[in-house]
């Protein structure tokens, strides 16, 4: 009976011997994974980029003042002008027919006005009949001027130099007074519109031109390149259906590729309005905390050759919809933990958190 006490005994020591071990091998301690971002750009704040159409500086629609038939309209759409070109012409018979009866009727009025002139000095016609020969002249002379008049609305010329941009009618058509024929832009210069939320509104249209980033613009077709712009006009009313503000920045036409008029485009602004990119970094609002022991602000980054973090006391700005501005104390290429930050301790061993798919 002893030996089988004895056999239970020792059974169960050896069993929890062995729990003893097993727990003390899960219990090992485990490295925290934390979520890391990098500072990259210490004015990446500041820089917006703005969705953004191409449209033509100047663009007029141009019609005849006068009704009649075309008789010269050859332009097609692009097709480059010049300033003073005749464009497009009616027929001008009835035009010049009245211009010639107007021009007659002038020198009719003049040549009385020249003898009632002789007769009043011979005091052979009163002074009424010499003023009445003197405004049938002055009223002939403006019957000439709208004749004249009359015959150079038969004719459109280019206002600038520019583009066709579209035709409205064909040739040997009849148009009426005012209406459309064709829209000519100017080309040596193209704007960028953008729609601004009112949140920025007074940031870009206080645009800084000492700003160290200057507004650039990335046509769509050609996303390598980009162009210098600069602030031309903005609304101060908001665009119907829309809580933004229109703003246009305008730049000399590319020379080296074909831009048109409502192509897309992106617009950078920096939006800093300091002269110099000292505005920090802005992190997410998790990554930053009060430190107990003196209340002082800090963030944690993590040492990726130790796999240790360590605190860093920093200078907080203002509060954005993206974050934290940090404007001092932070570095490019820090890496900053942005989760979980309230567990850290001085030199806790972590690991950055790998997403897997799925998760």
């Amino acid at each position: 009976m002893k030996s089988v006490t004895i056999g239970l005994s020792i059974t169960t020591l050896l069993l929890l011997v062995g729990c003893s071990s097993e727990s003390t091998e899960i219990q090992a301690p485990s490295i925290r994974p934390v979520k890391l971002m990098e500072i990259t750009d210490l004015n990446r704040a500041s820089i917006r980029s703005f969705p953004a159409k191409v449209a033509a500086t100047k663009q007029v629609e141009l019609s005849f003042r006068l009704s009649g038939q075309l008789t010269e309209f050859s332009l097609v759409e692009g097709q480059k002008v010049s300033e003073g070109a005749t464009l497009a012409r009616l027929d001008d018979k009835d035009a010049r027919n009245t211009l010639l009866n107007r021009e007659a009727e002038h020198e009719l009025a003049v040549a009385d006005f020249k003898r009632k002139g002789e007769l009043l000095r011979r005091e052979l016609i009163s002074q009424a009949e010499y003023d009445l020969a003197k405004a049938q002249i002055k009223s002939a002379k403006a019957n000439l001027a709208s004749a004249q008049d009359q015959l150079s609305y038969t004719i459109i010329k280019a206002p600038f130099d520019g583009t066709v941009a579209k035709r409205s009618i064909e040739n040997y058509q009849i148009v009426q007074a005012n209406q459309p024929i064709l829209i000519l832009q100017k080309d040596s210069f193209i704007d960028v519109v953008i729609q601004v939320p009112e949140s920025l509104a007074s940031q870009v249209t206080r645009f800084n031109p000492n700003a160290p980033a200057l507004p650039s613009v990335t046509f769509s077709n050609y996303p390598l390149q980009t162009y210098p712009a600069r602030l031309k006009e903005f609304a101060t009313q908001v665009t119907p259906g829309t809580q933004s503000y229109q703003v246009v920045f305008t730049l000399p036409a590319p020379q080296d590729i074909s831009i048109l008029p409502g192509m897309s485009a992106k617009l950078r602004l920096d939006l800093s309005g300091k002269a110099q990119a000292d505005t920090g970094a802005t992190v997410p609002v998790s990554a930053v905390i009060k430190r107990d022991l003196d209340g002082k602000t800090i963030i944690w980054t993590y040492n990726s050759d130790t796999g240790l973090v360590q605190s860093q006391e920093i200078t907080v700005g203002k509060i954005t919809t993206n974050g934290i501005e940090v404007l001092d104390g932070i570095n490019v290429g820090d890496k900053v933990i942005v989760a979980g930050v309230q567990y850290l301790q001085e030199n806790m061993q972590v690991k950055p958190l790998h997403w897997q798919r799925g998760l």
